[in-house]
C-alpha cells in the first residue's frame, strides 16, 4: 500500500464508521497527512468526533464544501474499517519518514554554541507522540513477578547501584535506575565530595558512571578521587612534598585503581539541558551507563522561561524524563536556600515545588553543630518508593571522604516522625 493509498483508505474508513477515529487517534494527528486535503479533512472528522457527531460524508462535505465531492469518493471506496490502525500505522511511517528526511536537513545547516542540544531537539520532535504504554495490567504482572525472580536469584540484595555507604543503602536500597536523585546542601557542606564517593563506589563495583562536572575542572575531580581512594589529605595532593613514603604509596595505589575505574567525566561549563540530556545519551549508546551525577543544578543554562522557577521545572522534568527513558539513575546536586543554620526541609529548596514534584529522591545534608564541623546530618526528605530517614556521617573533608558516625553532641534533631538509621538512631 502506498502513503497515497493509506492516507486515503484511513480518512475512508472514519466516514463510514464512527468508531474509527477512536481506533487510531492515539496513533495519528492532523500533521502526520502529507496531503493538505486529507489533513482538512481528518481535522473535520476529529472535531465532529470529539463532539460527539457522526462524521459521514455528508456532513464533513457540508463543512468543507470544496472536498464534498472528495468524501463522497473516499467513503465509496473505502476498504472498510476493520483494518483502519494497520492503514493509520503506514501513516505514522510516512509521517516520520518525512520528519526524518526533513530534520537531516536542518541539522546540515545548524551553527551555534549549541549545536547538539538544537540537533537533539529536531531529532526528539521527529519521534511518534503515542509510545504504546497502554497494555493489559498482565503484561505490567509478568515484568514485575520477572524483576522480583531476579532480585531473588541475585547474588546482591540490592536492587540498585550501591553507594557504598551501607546504611545508606540499607535505606535506599541503591539508587534505582530511572529515578531523579536530589542530592541538595548549603556550600561547603560536602555534597560534591559524596556524590563522587558514590560515583566512585559505582564504578569500582562494575557500574560504567558519567560525572558532568559544570563548575570544577576534570583534574580537580581526579585530585579528589586520589585523596578519596588513598585516604590521602587533599591538601597534600595539591603540594605532594608533604607526603611521606606511606602516602606515596597509597597515592600510587589509588591512581592505578582509578585509571582502570570505568568512570567518564564532563567538564564541560554553561551547558543547556538539551545539550547535557544529549551527551549522555550519546554516552549511554556507547557504553551502557549505571549512574549518572550532575554538579550542580544552577550552573546549567537556563531556558527561556517566564520565571526561575519555571526554568528549573523545565531543567528537572527533562532530567527526570531522560532518567525514566534509559533507565539510569541521575544524581542532581542542587544548594538549598540560605534560611540560616535552621535544619533544612524540602521547601529549603532553591524552587521546591519544581524540584519536588519531579525528584524521586531528595537528600539533604547539613551540619547541624558549627563548632563540630565534621559531624553531617544526612537526611532523606522524600522517597517516592521508600521510607525517609536520616543517618548521621563523619565527613573527613581532608580525604574527601564520608563514614558513619555520630550524631553532634547537645544536638536534638526536631521529631520528624521519619525513621533512624545507622549510629545514632533514635531509641
Amino acid at each position: 500500500m502506498s502513503r497515497v493509498d493509506a492516507e486515503a483508505a484511513v480518512i475512508g474508513a472514519c466516514l463510514i464508521d464512527r468508531q474509527a477515529y477512536w481506533r487510531i487517534a492515539d496513533l495519528i494527528a492532523a500533521d502526520d497527512f502529507h496531503s493538505d486535503d486529507y489533513r482538512a479533512l481528518w481535522e473535520v472528522i476529529r472535531d465532529l468526533s470529539r463532539a460527539g457527531t457522526e462524521p459521514d460524508f455528508v456532513i464533513v462535505g457540508e463543512r468543507i464544501p470544496r472536498l464534498a465531492k472528495m468524501a463522497v469518493e473516499l467513503a465509496s471506496s473505502s476498504p472498510g474499517a476493520a483494518n483502519v490502525r494497520g492503514y493509520a500505522e503506514w501513516v505514522l511511517q510516512a509521517a516520520v519518514e518525512r520528519r526524518i528526511q526533513s530534520a537531516g536537513q536542518r541539522i546540515a545547516k545548524l551553527r551555534g554554541p549549541d549545536v547538539v542540544g538544537e540537533a537533539q531537539r529536531i531529532v526528539g520532535a521527529c519521534a511518534p507522540r503515542n509510545a504504546g504504554t497502554i497494555r493489559p495490567v498482565r503484561e505490567f504482572l509478568r515484568e514485575s513477578v520477572a524483576r522480583m525472580q531476579e532480585r531473588c536469584d541475585a547474588e546482591d540484595t540490592l536492587t540498585g547501584v550501591p553507594s557504598g555507604i551501607e546504611a545508606l543503602d540499607e535505606l535506599t536500597a541503591g539508587w534505582q535506575r530511572g529515578d531523579l536523585i536530589i542530592l541538595a546542601a548549603r556550600p561547603s557542606v560536602g555534597k560534591t565530595a559524596l556524590a563522587l564517593q558514590c560515583a566512585l563506589h559505582a564504578a569500582e563495583v562494575g557500574h560504567p558512571v558519567l560525572f558532568m562536572s559544570l563548575e570544577m575542572t576534570g583534574s580537580q575531580l581526579a585530585d579528589r578521587a586520589l585523596s578519596n581512594l588513598g585516604r590521602v589529605s587533599s591538601v597534600s595532593i595539591r603540594a605532594p612534598k608533604r607526603l611521606d613514603d606511606s602516602e606515596w604509596m597509597r597515592v600510587n595505589s589509588a591512581g592505578a585503581k582509578l585509571n582502570d575505574l570505568p568512570l567518564l567525566i564532563d567538564e564541560s561549563s554553561s551547558l543547556t539541558v538539551d545539550a547535557l540530556c544529549a551527551r549522555v545519551r550519546q554516552c549511554d549508546a556507547s557504553k551502557r551507563l549505571g549512574l549518572v551525577v550532575i554538579d550542580y543544578l544552577t550552573q546549567i543554562t537556563p531556558p527561556r522561561a517566564e520565571s526561575i522557577t519555571e526554568g528549573i521545572q523545565t531543567i528537572t522534568r527533562q532530567l527526570k524524563a531522560l532518567a525514566k527513558e534509559i533507565q539510569v539513575p541521575i544524581m542532581l546536586l542542587s544548594q538549598l536556600n540560605r534560611d540560616g543554620e535552621s535544619k533544612p526541609t524540602l521547601s529549603s529548596l532553591r524552587s521546591s515545588g519544581a524540584i519536588e514534584q519531579d525528584a524521586d529522591v531528595v537528600a539533604l545534608l547539613h551540619r547541624p553543630n558549627a563548632s563540630e564541623r565534621e559531624k553531617i546530618e544526612f537526611i532523606l526528605a522524600k522517597q517516592r518508593n521508600g521510607p525517609c530517614g536520616e543517618l548521621y556521617f563523619h565527613a573527613d573533608m581532608d580525604a574527601m571522604r564520608f563514614v558513619p558516625g555520630e550524631k553532634p553532641s547537645a544536638y536534638e534533631p526536631e521529631s520528624t516522625g521519619f525513621r533512624k538509621y545507622g549510629r545514632g538512631r533514635a531509641a
